[in-house]
């Protein structure tokens, strides 16, 4: 029984604004667990995610050896890596429990809050671009390697250096793809009119009031943790 994607949707905002507030690791780490524990007892394609954005998490490793070297003390820069890391994990499980969701459903949801339906469609289709993204990245690496370059041979450096290359193709596909998805929208009359019906509308039930009295707890336990400790 999947709980009303309202309220999913309030628990991932309210993970995702704690992940940018909090500024250390330490502080990360109720966050990081409770992510952890929300996509297990949902049961969210986690593996599936996980296995489509191979790439992304390659860009991301890189992204925090970045932020380690940049630093001073290496200390605080493994310090500051780790708190980065932590925080692309934890908007990536949010994406994943959103993920667990149909397109329309998210939508609906997202209207029934009152959100502009404009709006909400294109944070649906955002989070449908995701992993495209990781296969786009994927085929670059795939290509590169049928044309002979063995990244098994190649020195740590040079390989990064590779890696860095790749991100380019990858930005320009995504936005290829994002061409074509808004001249369809447009040939297709979306937003002609101002109010839209919707076929199944979203009703609470007894364990999704439960489910949004428990995010409501956790939410005042977070911010206890922050304030006191």
């Amino acid at each position: 029984m999947k709980i009303d994607p309202r309220v999913t949707i309030l628990f991932v905002l309210l993970l995702s604004s704690f992940a940018v507030a909090f500024r250390d690791a330490w502080h990360m780490l109720p966050l990081l667990a409770s992510a952890l524990i929300a996509v297990l007892l949902a049961r969210a394609p986690l593996l599936k995610l996980l296995r489509r954005l191979r790439g992304v998490w390659i860009m991301l490793v890189f992204v925090t050896l970045l932020q380690t070297l940049a630093a001073q003390d290496w200390l605080a820069g493994l310090l500051i890596a780790a708190t980065v890391l932590q925080r692309l994990v934890i908007l990536l499980l949010g994406g994943a429990l959103l993920a667990g969701y149909a397109g329309h459903v998210l939508v609906q949801a997202m209207l029934q809050l009152r959100m502009p339906y404009q709006l909400a469609f294109m944070l649906s289709i955002g989070l449908r671009f995701v992993p495209l993204f990781g296969e786009s990245y994927r085929d670059s690496l795939n290509a590169m390697q049928l044309r002979g370059v063995d990244l098994r041979k190649i020195k740590f450096r040079a390989r990064l250096r590779i890696y860095t290359w790749l991100i380019m193709p990858t930005i320009a596909s995504g936005i290829h793809q994002a061409r074509k998805l808004a001249m369809a929208m447009e040939l297709r009359g979306f937003g002609a009119r101002d109010r839209r019906t919707a076929y199944a509308p979203l009703r609470m039930r007894w364990v999704d009031w439960l489910g949004l009295a428990g995010v409501a707890i956790w939410a005042a336990g977070i911010i206890l943790w922050r304030v006191f400790l």
